[in-house]
């Protein structure tokens, strides 16, 4: 819930910059108060956005955004809408890598070295012995190039969402998903050492 409310606020903040600050001087900037807000608090705001600590992070967070790889281009669809249609058509849940695919990037080339890395990890190419190489789940190949998720954010999902709504709303958690895989590959193993077993019984 505080996480929550936390977002809310930044997003607020972000929207009262924008109206009533941005390309106005720090006098008129204090001037122009926005409807509800007491004048000594919005002051302090104001002169807060003109440190050197906050213009600087200001500018970083606005070239970071030229650079971006991933362009977003979800649109109106909601996370929710996008899982819901794909659960109704596919008869499962999306993992991470296809809603980051369907919600978060543009269209994400072959040759997109973020993308290109998750998939290999999941799926390796015909050129990979398949035995050596142990295969991740989409949730720990999202989690190795992307990063961990953080309390109060769940990355490439949007602002607001907590782990505990994200989780809770895809129905899966990533440790459920790997104890299913390792479930998978310790019955294969087994099954190949049967076999081996057997054709050393017949020699």
């Amino acid at each position: 819930m505080l996480a929550h409310m936390s977002a809310m606020h930044r997003s607020w903040r972000s929207k009262q910059k924008k109206r009533h600050f941005n390309g106005k001087s720090l006098d008129d900037g204090i001037a122009s108060i926005p409807v509800g807000v007491d004048s000594s608090d919005w002051q302090t705001i104001c002169e807060m956005w003109t440190t050197g600590d906050e213009r600087r992070v200001a500018e970083r967070n606005k070239q970071n955004r030229f650079t971006q790889s991933m362009a977003y281009r979800r649109g109106r669809a909601s996370h929710y809408q996008l899982m819901n249609d794909f659960f109704n058509m596919h008869g499962r849940n999306l993992h991470r890598l296809e809603l980051l695919k369907m919600g978060r990037c543009k269209d994400l080339p072959d040759d997109n070295e973020s993308w290109e890395t998750m998939t290999q990890m999941v799926a390796p190419s015909s050129d990979v012995d398949a035995e050596s190489h142990t295969l991740a789940t989409p949730e720990d190949a999202f989690i190795s190039v992307i990063g961990k998720d953080r309390p109060g954010r769940v990355r490439c999902t949007g602002s607001g969402e907590t782990l505990s709504t994200w989780y809770k709303s895809t129905g899966t958690l990533g440790s459920s998903e790997r104890e299913r895989i390792m479930q998978e590959q310790l019955k294969a193993q087994e099954e190949k050492l049967k076999a081996q077993a057997e054709e050393m019984t017949q020699m």
